[in-house]
């Protein structure tokens, strides 16, 4: 199966500004942009820079483009940031940086083709080439080593020190490499090295610094750091100046007899040093001065103010400070007087004069200005005391340090500090150096030296004001070059900039890439300036660097905004070979067996891709720092990573020490020296073997790794092809500290089969040549008693290293230091069973076929093939659901329970799930599959195709069994998942997106028939609706949530089953089991109320108030919604209990219109009764008062009351439970009197039933009371709520009561019992919008709702109660405790944030403003800030189904959207509301 292109998908966030988050891509890939948080929906500009792509994401019109995105194909190399601008603002509200990964064409015609992933660069010091016509000679010997890529150090002409790297004139070429040589002579063996070679060169470029003896420095001082430009050094320049005369008074013995000799080597010359330093040196130049004020002056000029002004009229209470003197003058500071004189110049009570008053400001003036320098004396002994602890370090690693160079004696070459600053002048005192750095002329050539700070931010530049890094010692310093000083633009040092971009755009004239030295302390937008003017030169540039900043993120966001393509990483800074194996993994590569159907996925985090070097040019060789065995096995680990690799020329050669930047002037050996002497070229044979492996495998697609610590030396490295099967493993014998004849390792086992050793690599020393004189003084040579032995395709039989007997390695010769390759070929079986795996995915024909079998299935078989939680099937077949080690049970025991692990691991490469190791471990997962689909007869063919694909499974490796099930799956998953959204997603109610179609999946998993909890029985007339086929299947129950609510009693209740039923039944087009489960609650009618909990409709209980009115809404929507949907009114009724005392099976049949009458008239009649078997039989907690239930239709207002202070009987029915804390027996929310939810919904019901008689099919035209004799038609009923509503309920800026205590809201309830309870604000309010937005006046609703956005909208779901309530709580568990509020959860509805609720109130929100769209001045406004929201909450609702195992919207959240433990991770009605929702959007943003 090919390979197809990969999209990535990065969503669009407002006001994220990633500018530390790496996504890497490949040619040929495609990016696709998502909007996300505060931009879903909006009209979006989208720019990606550097191209001519712009995109537009449209103001959402239509719920069909809800999941609109935008592709940008991937065809160019490079790094590209891409802004975006919500509607028409010119400012970005957010950015980010993606990176295309190059790949370079060269050699003659374009014949070779170099990934990056295939680079092995090696470094060289371009002083050692020699001279230019000698330069192909030394390099070939890196050709011949098999690199492709060559680093030199910069080539220009290098300053005085001769550092590589501290460079004199940026614009000519190195005249050591001899006369007559230019830059076109080194691009044209450039060029030549790339098209003879294949090898491409990359040079460093120096922005951050120069050499301190260029010329051009001396010429325009204003580019370094002066006491001029940058007079907050101008301290550091008097301290430094100070220690050089110091430094030179011990080199000529003036401190020895104080304990400090010129040869400094011991800690007691240390002790002495430090000493002297805190009490003479540094007490003699008299820090302090440099930032205080002048204490008489400003007294004085106080003074003389404040007698001139008398006291100030507006004094204030403020704290002066002392302002700093930008001139850094000794004494030179001040404060603002004016802010002085209100602060001090005041009444004085008790001053006997205006003069003594003076005085008496004057001297708390003074006062503070003493306490103001005191202060800034301590901030300059902090300075002093830092700098005195630096130097005591630097001493003591250059002189004292057994790792030090231990430098000897104090000398004018060999000062006691660096030097930090360049001094060009002749003095005999630092005080004759203060003078200079006040000097305006001389000032401009004190310039400051260049260096790093340990642990500092990169972001920010050390030479600036306010870092003190220069007078506190803090720079690692190199007193050879300058800081270069480009300020923040072009027009602040002009020459700089533009000499800069000279040098810039020679060198990418030449070079195929650059390493930016000193990346970190190089200011990044003088490196983004000239690296844009760089890649006008050269578009392709390759970029690397190696950075310092002690941060990935930081690390990241200089690869970003410079468009870095590798970072510089070494895996000599690994302690052991357990860390180098983990440096080799984590630089690149997916894990072998990666998931392969992840053709959309998200930009994973990425880490920046690394050129993996074993040692760079400025650390030290192995034999330093490990032992010489190291030389090879640690070459081999880094070349055969998946990314680029590295070395540093000498490493081959084994040469011992480090080929010092600054110091070193001995030249490179020559090719044609050391090519017939095998002894003289170190591991360069090895190295090519080496190189041309990691070229070969990056080239040929080995893009999967894996490595295995065999022991605490042995590191086995494999790199696997995904698409051949094919792999090559490296094993290497580390030698960190001791050389070991044995590796002493355990067998290795193989799965497929050794077809060849690739080669073996032995590291050799010959005693014998250990101390032979095997260089010269002028050549640079390795140890001449270190060797390496190559055997190259080697039979199996034949090996001394190891034997291979039966699928594994046994370890016979493998001392440290060696290395063996081994190919790996897989066998015919696995072959052929890839390959039937392979081609059964890359065609629709089993799909097909499976789809075929699947399409006359019931959604009721659906439900089991993709979901049954595991209460569920334990209920029907005692099985539980599918367990995996080290992770748990599956939530769900169909494909949905495996589905979200399969995409979790698809999106991260995580092959340590455990599911994988599951599936490494055996089939055991793919039979349990097929036994499952077995055990129901119906699904006997689905079983068959499933077996017939997961079989195939049998022959492939366990190391790449959870690659091909997940294919498998995931083909299979496909086919199933078609046919279910088919079925359930009707384009008539609902629009086509991603939310609806996830939302419909869920919508399956809540109907099944469960034994332990049927439905009541139905008449045996009852009819299929319109459309609907007979399915001779058991009756759907409708699961409340789970799993909590999954079986027996507690899976039916009434008012969650039919606050579901219309988005979860109706709108997917269920029509039969919003029938079966509108009829079978009605034959359960008692006293007019359908049951709370269902029970089989044998024992249910009838103790809620609202579920029949929550019934009576579902059967108009049914009638709105349903084919035929007036059928239902004829439907017939049976009912199991033809009075209220009737025993359970004294049936009868009626239609259902006359249930529907029935249960109002006993509404208007006064429901009145004692529940049966009233005690605690049936509630243990209830508070016998609690069993008595009263509803009714009041017979002046037409509202609905019930209830009573001990029971509660709306939705919101915790009843305490604990002794403990004193709540049992008490409903923590009574919600008795008229609850205000009910009053839509009876409004709803009365106004439906009035057009519905009105038209001829309702036969009942009235209520009527027979004791009363009172009559009211439905609209009569009707016209009473809507007169009462607003009265009753509607909290105005003149409502008069004590207990009111937020306006403009709609109470919670009307005459309850406890009177305060009506004035919390809960959202039942948004019920009774959602059923009639016309209710109340759109204005008022609309206040209504905004109070409910501004107290109660959480990050999922709406709190339960105001959170400026006494009794709010929002974190619900079900613990006991002395807490009252919380105990066994009795805040249940007082504060935690539910999610079926806050559907309702964005449903509710999104009627009203359309209704204010049509008559409001301000209504176009309003529409659009209430679209924003809901769109807000689609995506938030969105990425939880993403997130959550459950593929589901949860019953409740706790406080701020944090999970609840106790709460349903799966919730019916959250669902179906949330469906509501997209259907009222369907309708309303489509609407003209």
């Amino acid at each position: 199966m090919d390979t197809l292109p990969e999209t990535i998908c990065i969503e669009l966030n407002e006001n994220e500004f990633l500018d530390s988050r790496l996504v890497r891509l490949e040619k040929g890939w495609n990016l696709r942009f998502i909007c996300g948080t505060g931009l879903f929906g909006h009209s979006v500009r989208l720019t990606i820079l550097e191209t001519d792509k712009s995109y537009l994401f449209d103001e959402l019109k239509d719920l069909n483009q809800l999941d609109q995105f935008v592709e940008f194909t991937c065809d160019n190399f490079g790094v590209f940031k891409y802004e975006y601008f919500l509607g028409n603002n010119e400012k970005p509200c957010g950015f980010g940086y993606f990176h295309v990964i190059p790949e370079w064409k060269i050699g003659a015609n374009d014949s070779i083709t170099l990934k990056l992933n295939s680079l092995s660069s090696i470094t060289h010091l371009s002083k050692l080439l020699g001279p230019f016509n000698e330069w192909e000679d030394r390099l070939r010997v890196a050709h011949e080593a098999g690199y492709n890529a060559i680093h030199l150090t910069p080539i220009q002409e290098l300053g005085e020190s001769n550092s590589s790297y501290s460079i004199g004139d940026y614009l000519k070429l190195n005249p050591a490499f001899g006369d007559g040589y230019t830059f076109k002579d080194v691009k044209k063996f450039v060029d030549k090295m790339e098209h003879e070679w294949g090898v491409i060169t990359i040079q460093d470029v120096v922005w951050n610094h120069a050499a301190k003896s260029s010329t051009w420095l001396k010429e325009h001082p204003e580019c370094g750091y002066t006491c001029a430009n940058s007079p907050h050094l101008r301290p550091a320049y008097v301290v430094d100046r100070l220690l050089q005369h110091f430094s030179k008074e011990i080199s000529e013995g003036k401190w020895e007899s104080q304990g400090i000799p010129a040869l400094i080597n011991s800690a007691e010359h240390l002790k002495s040093l430090k000493t002297i330093l805190t009490n003479k040196i540094y007490p003699s130049i008299r820090m302090h001065e440099f930032f205080q004020a002048n204490v008489g002056n400003l007294i004085k000029e106080f003074e003389k103010l404040a007698r001139e002004r008398g006291v100030e009229k507006e004094p204030r209470d403020d704290f002066l400070p002392l302002i700093q003197d930008p001139d850094f003058r000794r004494f030179g500071g001040t404060v603002d007087l004016e802010l002085a004189l209100k602060i001090f110049n005041r009444e004085r009570p008790g001053a006997a004069s205006e003069e003594d008053r003076v005085q008496q400001c004057t001297q708390s003036f003074a006062n503070h200005l003493s306490a103001l320098n005191k202060e800034a004396a301590n901030q300059a002994w902090g300075h002093e005391n830092c700098g005195i602890n630096a130097i005591l370090g630097h001493v003591h690693y250059e002189r004292v340090a057994d790792h030090g160079p231990k430098r000897g004696d104090v000398t004018l070459k060999h000062p006691l500090v660096t030097n930090y600053f360049l001094h060009p002048f002749e003095t005999k005192t630092w005080e004759e150096d203060e003078k200079d750095a006040y000097d305006p002329e001389n000032s401009k050539y004190l310039m400051a030296c260049n260096g790093w700070v340990i642990s500092d931010d990169p972001m920010k530049n050390f030479a600036e004001y306010p870092s003190m890094v220069y007078l506190r010692r803090e720079l690692v310093c190199w007193g050879d070059c300058v800081k270069l000083n480009y300020g923040k633009k072009p027009e602040d040092c002009p020459f700089l900039w533009d000499y800069m971009k000279k040098y810039s755009e020679e060198c990418a004239g030449i070079f195929h890439g650059f390493r930016i030295d000193n990346a970190h302390s190089t200011p990044i937008h003088v490196a983004e300036y000239l690296l844009h003017a760089a890649r006008k030169i050269r578009p392709d540039l390759y970029v690397v660097a190696e950075l310092f900043t002690g941060s990935e993120s930081l690390d990241n966001v200089f690869v970003n905004r410079l468009g870095i393509t590798s970072l510089v990483r070494e895996a000599s800074r690994a302690w052991d070979s357990h860390e180098q194996g983990r440096l080799v993994y984590r630089y690149g590569g997916d894990p072998v067996g990666a998931f392969r159907s992840k053709t959309v996925r998200p930009a994973p985090p990425a880490v920046a891709h690394a050129v993996f070097y074993d040692q760079t040019h400025d650390n030290q060789p192995p034999v330093k720092t490990r032992t010489a065995y190291d030389y090879v096995p640690t070459a081999a680990m880094t070349t055969i990573s998946y990314c680029s690799s590295g070395s540093t020329r000498g490493y081959d050669e084994f040469v011992p020490f480090l080929v010092d930047v600054v110091h070193e002037d001995r030249v490179y050996s020559k090719w044609s020296d050391i090519s017939n002497s095998p002894e003289k070229q170190g591991m360069i044979r090895a190295r090519k073997l080496f190189n041309d492996l990691h070229a070969n495998l990056s080239l040929t697609g080995y893009s999967e790794i894996f490595v295995d610590q065999i022991n605490e030396d042995v590191v086995a490295v494999t790199r696997h092809n995904p698409l051949t099967h094919e792999s090559v493993l490296v094993i290497s014998h580390t030698c960190f500290k001791t050389f070991k004849w044995h590796a002493n390792c355990k067998n290795i086992e193989i799965a497929d089969e050794i077809t060849d050793i690739v080669f073996e690599v032995k590291t050799i020393e010959i005693p014998e040549k250990e101390n032979s004189e095997d260089h010269t003084e002028n050549t640079l040579s390795g140890l001449p008693h270190f060797t390496v032995e190559i055997y190259e395709h080697v039979k199996l039989d034949k090996s001394g290293v190891v034997d291979i007997k039966d699928g594994q390695i046994h370890f016979k010769n493998f001392p440290s230091g060696c290395v063996i390759a081994f190919k790996i070929t897989p066998k015919k079986s696995t072959v052929e069973s890839c390959n039937k795996i392979e081609n059964l995915v890359s065609n629709e024909n089993l799909k097909n076929e499976l789809k075929q079998a699947l399409e006359n299935l019931t959604l009721q078989k659906f439900n089991y093939i993709l979901f049954s939680c595991e209460k569920e099937e334990s209920s029907e077949f005692r099985e539980g659901a599918y367990d995996i080690p080290g992770f748990g049970k599956l939530v769900y025991c169909g494909l949905q329970g495996i589905r979200p692990l399969i995409k979790k691991i698809q999106e991260t490469d995580d092959l340590g799930h455990p599911l994988c190791g599951n599936l490494r471990g055996g089939n055991w997962l793919s039979e349990h599959i097929v036994k499952r689909l077995k055990r129901l007869p119906k699904l006997e063919k689905v079983a068959q195709i499933f077996e017939k694909a997961l079989a195939t499974l049998s022959d492939v490796p366990h190391f790449l069994r959870p690659c091909y099930f997940e294919l498998i799956f995931s083909y299979l998953y496909e086919g199933v998942l078609e046919v279910a959204m088919s079925k359930v997603l009707l384009k008539e109610y609902l629009p086509e997106n991603q939310l609806t179609a996830k939302l419909c999946l869920s919508s399956i998993s809540f109907l099944t028939d469960i034994t332990s909890a049927l439905l009541p029985p139905l008449s045996k007339q009852v009819s299929s609706p319109v459309g609907a086929q007979p399915s001779h299947e058991r009756p759907n129950s409708l699961a409340a949530g789970l799993p909590h609510f999954a079986e027996g009693i507690w899976r039916n209740w009434g008012r969650d089953t039919f606050i579901a039923v219309p988005g979860l039944c109706l709108l997917t087009g269920r029509f039969e089991d919003a029938r079966n489960l509108i009829l079978a609650f009605g034959g359960c009618l008692r006293h007019g109320l359908i049951p709370n909990l269902l029970a089989e409709g044998r024992s249910s209980r009838y103790n809620c108030r609202d579920a029949v009115w929550f019934w009576l809404s579902a059967i108009l929507k049914y009638i709105e919604l349903a084919p035929n949907g007036l059928e239902i009114l004829e439907q017939p009724v049976l009912r199991l209990y033809t009075t209220d005392d009737a025993e359970y099976g004294n049936s009868k049949e009626e239609p259902l219109y006359e249930t529907i009458y029935e249960a109002l008239q006993r509404h208007f009649h006064g429901i009145n009764y004692r529940e049966r078997n009233a005690g605690s039989m049936i509630d243990e907690h209830m508070n016998d008062s609690g069993f008595n239930i009263t509803a009714y239709i009041h017979q002046e207002t037409g509202l609905i009351y019930g209830g009573n202070r001990w029971n509660c009987g709306t939705w919101m029915d915790k009843m305490g439970s604990s002794s403990r804390a004193g709540n049992k027996g008490q409903p923590a929310t009574p919600r008795d009197g008229a609850a205000v939810e009910l009053q839509g919904l009876a409004l709803y019901v009365a106004e439906s039933l009035d057009r519905l008689a009105t038209q001829g099919h309702f036969r009942y035209k009235e209520l009527e009371n027979q004791d009363t004799g009172i009559k009211w038609t439905w609209k009569e009923w009707a016209g009473k709520i809507r007169q009462n509503f607003a009265e009753k309920f509607y909290v105005d800026e003149i409502t008069e009561h004590k207990l009111v205590n937020k306006r403009g809201i709609l109470k919670d309830s009307y005459e309850s019992s406890e009177g305060y309870t009506d004035f919390q604000l809960r959202p039942n309010f948004c019920i009774a919008l959602n059923a009639v937005p016309n209710i109340i006046d759109a204005e008022k609703a609309w206040s209504a709702l905004k109070m409910a956005e501004n107290f109660l909208m959480g990050k999922l779901g709406i709190k339960t109660l105001d959170p400026e309530d006494w009794a709010y709580n929002g974190y619900y568990n079900q613990a006991d405790s002395e807490n009252k509020q919380t105990a066994c959860g009795w805040n249940y509805h007082q504060g935690p944030e539910w999610l079926w609720i806050a559907a309702v109130y964005l449903n509710a929100k999104i009627k009203i403003a359309n209704i204010l769209k049509q008559e409001s001045e301000n209504g176009a406004k309003i529409w659009e800030e209430a679209l924003t929201e809901v769109k807000n909450y689609l995506l938030v609702y969105t990425r939880h189904i993403d997130s959550t195992p459950w593929s589901s919207l949860p019953e409740l959240t706790n406080a701020n959207g944090e999970n609840c433990s106790g709460s349903c991770p799966a919730q019916a009605w959250s669902v179906g509301c949330l469906l509501e929702v997209m259907e009222t959007l369907q309708f309303l943003v489509n609407a003209p």
